[in-house]
């Protein structure tokens, strides 16, 4: 269970910047941080959303129902406008890789260049110290690599575990964070927040993605504002890959990942998956399911947590989000890192993050997935 004597001694003295949103998570991650007895400042960032009046409309309620719980339990509230930020760090670079045939993940990217890059700016400029959020992570402060920056590890809740999408976040940052829920699960947080009689003024978990607008169209609408031309959204050929046969029409390569298998709308002797999207020509190649195991990838993009001296030949890598770790030896190549797994694994998707880890858990490394075989 959380102990504040012991977290507030491992942390950097002064006032705790604690992120919030609303959600439980970074609630409970407050009340926590008010255990501490120091004073304790509640930040709240105001992100770009979708030109839709009622998710606009449930923003401002969450902000003003937000400053009062905060202001009520003894914190400071302060809102960050970071719509601008936002936009241009995550949102067009999210949109123009997508339309690029990458898959990428917006989470990790928010995590490096909004949570833990303009909140950690803004909590410094108020003052703090450090910055409290309520990932479920774990800051192995205790390990054996060079540096006295904590590493990231898992979280003992492992269903909840977010250290793979925080693997993009510099190193040296991990010194000003911390995490009161890495011991925790999630039935405990909101067990805390219950206990607490708070009522959470953020809507619940969502699976979506924050700024594509939540209509059937919306992707494609979302998108078109980035496209340089109509052909980016284009339907195309659909190729199967041993016969080399066109067996079907695709609605735009954005609409598709690799290892797809439902939704592709066509009649095969076998199930089909989508296996790669060429761009160029605007082809979507799908095949049986025996092309969907690699045993190989190139990441390129390194955020290195160690020095690349210290990597060990043999690591366990995760090539997407709630994947089991895989035994691999990696290797350094040029600027980025070939894998060579072990075992034979499903295809992911370029553009997702890969993590590299020790036998402990520990990221040593992460970066963006570019070719897989």
């Amino acid at each position: 269970m959380f102990d504040p004597v012991s977290f507030s001694k491992q942390l950097p003295e002064g006032p705790l910047a604690v992120a919030v949103s609303g959600g439980v998570d970074s609630l409970c991650a407050l009340l926590l941080c008010l255990q501490t007895q120091r004073p304790v400042l509640a930040v709240h960032a105001r992100l770009a959303v979708p030109d839709d009046p009622e998710r606009l409309r449930l923003e401002d309620q969450t902000i003003l129902a937000l400053a009062s719980l905060c202001t009520r339990l003894g914190a400071d509230f302060h809102l960050l406008d970071l719509q601008k930020r936002f936009h241009d760090e995550v949102v067009a670079p999210f949109a123009k890789a997508y339309l690029q045939g990458l898959t990428p993940n917006p989470c990790a990217f928010c995590n490096r260049a909004i949570k833990f890059g303009a909140i950690l700016e803004g909590a410094l400029g108020l003052g703090a110290q450090v910055l409290i959020t309520g990932h479920y992570a774990h800051l192995d402060r205790t390990h054996p690599y060079a540096g006295s920056a904590p590493l990231l590890g898992r979280a003992r809740d492992t269903a909840k575990d977010q250290s793979y999408f925080l693997g993009l976040v510099p190193r040296k940052v991990l010194s000003r964070v911390a995490f009161p829920l890495e011991d925790l699960t999630k039935e405990e947080v909101r067990a805390l927040v219950g206990e607490a009689g708070l009522s959470v003024p953020a809507p619940g978990e969502s699976q979506e993605i924050c700024f594509v607008p939540p209509t059937p169209q919306g992707y494609r609408d979302f998108l078109a504002g980035f496209a340089d031309n109509a052909g980016a959204l284009a339907a195309g050929d659909m190729v199967e890959l041993d016969s080399g046969q066109i067996v079907g029409r695709h609605q735009g390569l954005w609409q598709y990942t690799e290892g797809q298998r439902r939704g592709l709308g066509i009649a095969w002797k076998e199930p089909l998956y989508v296996l790669a999207k060429d761009r160029a020509t605007n082809v979507l190649t799908v095949g049986s399911r025996q092309h969907t195991q690699v045993s190989w990838a190139r990441i390129e993009d390194i955020n290195w947590m160690i020095e690349k001296d210290e990597l060990p030949k043999r690591c366990t890598v995760r090539l997407r989000y709630r994947q089991a770790p895989i035994e691999a030896e990696v290797r350094l190549a040029d600027e980025g890192l070939e894998v060579f797994c072990k075992k034979a694994t499903s295809l992911s998707a370029p553009g997702q993050v890969a993590a590299i880890s020790d036998d402990r858990g520990r990221i040593l490394a992460a970066g963006i997935l570019k070719k897989l075989a």
